[in-house]
């Protein structure tokens, strides 16, 4: 009887992968495990690529050549590789200078830890990726756009790639922090918003939906620009692709760990 009450009232899914990205807008890692809070994962998007001048953040929106960067972390560093195959830690002179050739702008490399009032480029056409920059000031710890933890199911880009079967629909378009496998069919994370989910031992509410930009649709590795992608997220989901999180915790979760959506 209790078994059938619990299956009633939840539904169960595996949490098949973890990501991390040590520096905002550049590929990132996958991790069998995480220590995971209130501030996101620890060391996600505590990095970032800085304007030397204006000290503000920059993006990929504005910034393509940043997605084909990678970054991960090496011991107690964090390390950047480059387009062209180098490899330099963050936060010395010589990533800084290849960035900067890379970008065509003098630029740096910088921790949260080293800086007071986040501000991001970002580019007044959000969904297109073009007009005029402007500043964005997220209230967050480290460099995120919004919500310092992302969730995407296996089912929405199952859902995107039947739209777009000609296009390659692929999880790193959409840089989740979670990668949730279900059975279920559809954008099925749009009705958990105001729910209560638990990764393992994590237990996070469901506070907003994603809300996706030109990020989605921009090259990266393999990847090739596809327009189509962030048109069609518009268009079939009112730009919605997976949740935002926010726990009040400290847990560590690892990668195999049951999901569990509460209901109201």
């Amino acid at each position: 009887m209790t078994s059938r009450a619990a299956t009633a009232q939840t539904s169960v899914m595996e949490l098949l992968e973890i990501w991390r990205y040590p520096v905002k807008s550049m590929q990132g890692e996958q991790l069998e495990q995480a220590h995971a809070g209130p501030g996101g994962i620890a060391g996600d998007r505590h990095w970032a690529v800085i304007d030397a001048k204006s000290g503000v953040s920059l993006s990929a929106k504005r910034h393509n050549d940043l997605l084909h960067c990678r970054a991960w972390t090496s011991g107690s560093s964090v390390m950047i590789g480059l387009p062209d195959g180098r490899e330099y830690p963050a936060g010395t002179i010589e990533v800084a200078g290849a960035l900067s050739d890379l970008l065509g702008r003098q630029v740096i490399t910088q921790s949260a830890n080293e800086t007071g009032k986040i501000q991001h480029e970002f580019p007044s056409a959000i969904t297109e990726g073009q007009g005029e920059p402007f500043l964005y000031e997220p209230d967050t710890e480290a460099f995120f756009d919004c919500a310092p933890l992302q969730l995407l199911t296996s089912a929405t880009l199952l859902q995107f790639q039947q739209l777009l079967p000609e296009s390659k629909i692929h999880k790193a378009r959409f840089r989740p922090n979670f990668l949730v496998e279900t059975s279920e069919t559809g954008f099925v994370e749009n009705n958990w918003v105001g729910k209560n989910v638990t990764l393992g031992s994590l237990p996070c509410q469901v506070y907003d939906d994603t809300r996706r930009c030109i990020m989605v649709a921009l090259s990266q590795g393999m990847l090739p620009r596809d327009t189509d992608i962030i048109r069609t997220v518009l268009k079939s989901n009112e730009g919605r692709a997976g949740i935002a999180l926010k726990t009040m915790v400290h847990e560590t979760i690892s990668r195999g760990a049951i999901v569990e959506v509460h209901p109201d």
